[in-house]
């Protein structure tokens, strides 16, 4: 009998749980809704501002700023790592580790030679936990406005770049393609590579023309933020994708143990009244 409590108590127990996880999968879904609407909206404007950026290295005089020149000596480099701020989205953040850690490894680089500029409360965490210099740490709250974030960030990073602190700057976050398919995702940001075809180069005209850093400044300071931003933007998709699937994986998981636990209990069942008959029948005989 006693059995038969612990195995009640526990499917009991699985059953509250199982109720928890299938509320937090509908909640995450309802978010995902809204995530992938803002980023769908924002993403035009992040990549038509990428592509002024790509056309400007047609210009000779701005191939001359310091945002376009490789330095000598590679001695620091920096890495913006978007995270999330909660867990219970499956193996989200730790992809994003990985990603950074990989990164490090490939570059041979020592926590000296290390600058990390951490978005989201778990990245701030794991990287303070394993001895990493942390220049700037956020949260990614949806309380908190993604914009300002992005607008905190980029001009941290620009002025760090721009004064020598740095001398390379990555982006590492998670790339939202579905709400199954995320991947993390390390690119460069300075100094700036031409990495696509120029489009349509010839429907405006850069000026100043000449190597005005203070304008550069600028232009890139705007351009680091939209980076962020639909980092950002992609990041709360991935987030909310991957913890409706691992929300729905602790349901789907908790509904198989409750229906072992369940056998369970009916197989204890069956031998407890199994041998209450036993011991009726050898009472009985033991009357005659």
């Amino acid at each position: 009998m006693a059995n038969l409590k612990a195995i009640k108590r526990k499917i009991a127990s699985v059953k509250n749980t199982r109720q928890i996880t299938k509320a937090m999968k509908m909640v995450a879904g309802a978010k995902l809704k809204k995530a992938q609407l803002a980023m769908n909206e924002f993403k035009p404007y992040a990549t038509a501002y990428e592509q002024v950026i790509v056309n400007m290295t047609n210009n000779i005089l701005l191939r001359n700023s310091s945002f376009f020149q490789i330095r000598e000596k590679i001695s620091n480099v920096g890495f913006i790592v978007i995270t999330s701020d909660r867990g219970l989205c499956g193996a989200f953040n730790v992809n994003i580790f990985k990603e950074v850690l990989d990164s490090i490894k490939k570059r041979n680089l020592g926590n000296n030679d290390i600058n990390l500029y951490i978005a989201g409360k778990k990245g701030a965490d794991f990287f303070k936990r394993h001895g990493y210099q942390i220049n700037f740490k956020s949260g990614t709250s949806v309380k908190k406005e993604e914009s300002s974030i992005a607008e905190e960030l980029s001009k941290v990073v620009t002025d760090d770049f721009i004064n020598g602190k740095i001398d390379e700057l990555y982006i590492i976050s998670s790339r939202y393609f579905s709400p199954i398919n995320q991947k993390p995702d390390c690119k460069k940001i300075f100094p700036f590579e031409k990495t696509r075809e120029n489009v349509n180069a010839e429907d405006y005209v850069i000026e100043p023309d000449s190597n005005d850093e203070e304008v550069l400044s600028k232009i890139f300071n705007d351009y680091v933020k939209v980076e962020i931003d639909i980092r950002l933007f992609e990041s709360n998709a991935g987030e909310q994708a991957s913890r409706m699937n691992a929300m729905d994986n602790a349901t789907r998981n908790a509904g198989k143990l409750i229906n072992k636990l369940t056998l369970s209990y009916n197989k204890a069942r069956q031998t407890a009244v199994t041998l209450e008959i036993l011991d009726l029948v050898n009472g009985a005989n033991a009357l005659k």
